[in-house]
């Protein structure tokens, strides 16, 4: 009987490392701009901008963080230098300097010719 309620744990947790693998690939990031928006009923809240240039895509991402928070905080890129990306749908994954995993909302992208 433990053998059958093992093997789904075992199932649920091979999944789960197949779906934490991402495709990463090396780009050049660089900071567009940043934007702060304060209001009474949602607090202040800031949007770093970022530029990301693979071999063969430019990716326009945008990143949202509430400022006055003590875990929220901009990213820590290295700008000019090369890291390491994935994309997945509408979202970026960027390894910062720590190799912690980013996600970033895609606003635009272009094939480079």
């Amino acid at each position: 009987m433990k053998k059958l309620t093992l093997l789904p744990l075992a199932l649920l947790i091979a999944t789960t490392a197949l779906a934490n693998s991402r495709n990463w690939k090396p780009a050049k990031i660089d900071v567009s701009s940043e934007t702060s928006v304060s209001s009474k009923l949602l607090g202040e809240k800031n949007t770093m901008r970022y530029t990301i240039e693979t071999e063969d895509m430019i990716y326009f991402v945008e990143y949202i963080f509430k400022t006055g928070h003590a875990d929220s905080h901009p990213p820590n890129l290295t700008e000019t230098e090369v890291t390491k990306i994935a994309v997945e749908g509408h979202h970026v994954y960027v390894l910062d300097v720590a190799g912690k995993e980013i996600k970033m909302h895609i606003t635009k992208k272009l094939a480079k010719k």
